[in-house]
């Protein structure tokens, strides 16, 4: 978005160094970036190691001999000149309840960010709780945008909602082969669900003829798609549909499945539920209104 400075950025990294805390609470710094990257598939910067992954335990777990603010001048990760949407994500990390279960501690550490970021229109502000632990996303401050939020606008399908949550979390904590295929088995829950909420079987006719069943949300969502959305855009809609359908199916049966499987997946399905709740209004703009 072009609006975080630098100078915020700095600001922030500085009170967070002067202060003593730990960027990566009580987990270990290469477990913590794996939640946001997938440190495999990012360079060495020593000729001893293939990935990021063996660079960063060389000298952060094993030795130690890099400075505590290292992640935040790292070209790979390029915090300090990002997209705002990731020096706002790392943020939100520092303060999650799987890095720092001290919910006090969190709290002074979102007061901190947000004295600066509010400089800039954007703050940190407590979107659920995990155990009684509150978890935080960024947002455009009221002064902004009304408070609209940055990463996610609810659809209003409390079902569909609540599953893309559950979606982006499993996501972000996933580090096994498993954890990465339940990745895929929620993404084809919350088709089912978006498919069950928009789904009228006396308006929406399918393509065969088949009558779907109440988990078939691949023959639901074409029939919904084909039916709403006329014009030229209607075969590569549907196509995107049937993608992200086959591809959540595809992700929870591969035993293989790794972080960048399931965040295709997860970028698929959310992609759908958008492209439907505009289809169905859920995205019009009432700001435009006479």
């Amino acid at each position: 978005m072009g609006e975080i400075t630098s100078i915020t950025r700095a600001a922030i990294i500085d009170q967070l160094m002067a202060r003593g805390h730990d960027w990566a609470g009580r987990l270990r710094e290469d477990d913590f970036l794996s939640r946001l990257y997938d440190l495999n598939a990012l360079p060495s910067d020593d000729s001893r190691f293939q990935t990021a992954a063996g660079d960063i335990w060389q000298h952060r777990v094993n030795n130690r001999d890099w400075e505590n603010d290292w992640v935040f001048y790292d070209r790979r990760f390029n915090l300090l000149q990002g997209a705002d949407e990731d020096f706002l994500r790392f943020l939100c990390e520092t303060v999650h309840p799987a890095v720092r279960p001290n919910s006090q501690q969190a709290l002074e550490l979102v007061d901190l960010y947000n004295e600066q970021l509010r400089l800039d229109g954007c703050e940190l502000a407590r979107r659920s709780e995990i155990s009684g632990r509150p978890v935080f996303g960024a947002r455009k401050t009221a002064q902004a945008t009304q408070d609209v939020e940055i990463f996610e606008e609810p659809t209003g399908w409390p079902k569909v909602d609540r599953q893309v949550g559950e979606i982006r979390l499993r996501l972000r904590e996933a580090a096994a082969e498993e954890q990465f295929q339940s990745v895929g088995h929620l993404c084809r829950e919350a088709l089912i669900s978006l498919a069950q909420a928009v789904y009228d079987r006396q308006r929406h006719a399918t393509q065969d003829g088949v009558e779907p069943s109440a988990t078939d949300a691949k023959r639901m969502l074409d029939a919904f798609i084909s039916v709403e959305l006329a014009g030229g855009g209607n075969a590569n809609a549907r196509k995107h549909a049937k993608a992200a359908c086959g591809l959540a199916n595809e992700v929870q049966h591969d035993r293989t499945a790794t972080f960048r499987d399931a965040a295709l997946c997860a970028e698929a399905t959310v992609s759908v539920i958008r492209i439907v709740a505009i289809v169905s209004g859920r995205r019009e703009r009432t700001d435009l209104a006479p």
